[in-house]
């Protein structure tokens, strides 16, 4: 009996990693999918092919193109979000982490998944349904990173506007990218060190006398 029953939870524990192992070839297939060949180009049966299985297999996981494209976009999120977590930015001065912070946004947005999140955005805006999916997740993504932002700089975080500039940074940072994209664009945006210069120069001002004595 006992001999049994640990051959039925072996086998269970297979088939979980089995299914585990296809729903992440599927969905990096997916994302694959969107940033070579665009939304529109993205197929089931491309997906399917693309992931090495059948497509009765991938329809048993992901019966629609919606239900694989919303699961490869909170993939692609929790892609972004561990790559920064595991960066290590808390060292140094304040300063010095804010610098690496700033740095950390502007590779997040230049990682290989890039293409596939400037596809969906660009989907999202004249498709209702992927409209609503990828506002939700574009708002979570930006109170994780604004949560990394105030952790890492303490007393940046308590200057007024210190939310806003991180937004800012993130809305820059991401329209750079989209501009950086185009072939031969290259005169129509800074080189990042400029970029970060100025962003730099952005938060240290945030709070500064001059600007509080305006403000009251």
């Amino acid at each position: 009996m006992a001999a049994a029953a640990r051959a039925t939870a072996t086998a269970g524990r297979r088939q979980v990693d089995r299914r585990a192992a296809t729903t992440e070839r599927l969905l990096d297939a997916t994302i694959e999918c969107l940033a070579e060949d665009g939304y529109v180009a993205t197929t089931t049966r491309r997906v399917a092919e693309r992931a090495g299985v059948s497509q009765g297999a991938q329809q048993h996981y992901f019966p629609t193109k919606a239900a694989l494209v919303d699961a490869a976009m909170l993939r692609l999120v929790e892609q972004l979000l561990a790559d920064a977590a595991t960066r290590g930015l808390d060292v140094g001065t304040e300063q010095e982490r804010a610098g690496a912070l700033l740095d950390m946004i502007w590779e997040i947005h230049n990682l290989p998944v890039t293409p596939a999140v400037l596809e969906l955005f660009n989907v999202a805006r004249t498709e209702p349904v992927m409209a609503a999916r990828v506002a939700e997740i574009v708002c979570s993504g930006m109170s994780e990173i604004q949560g990394i932002a105030a952790a890492l700089l303490p007393s940046y975080a308590e200057r007024e506007g210190f939310a806003d500039l991180i937004q800012i940074a993130m809305a820059t940072v991401r329209g750079t990218v989209v501009v950086a994209n185009i072939p031969g664009a290259t005169d129509a945006y800074p080189d990042w060190p400029v970029l970060r210069a100025h962003l730099l120069a952005s938060l240290e001002r945030l709070g500064s006398p001059a600007m509080t004595s305006r403000n009251h």
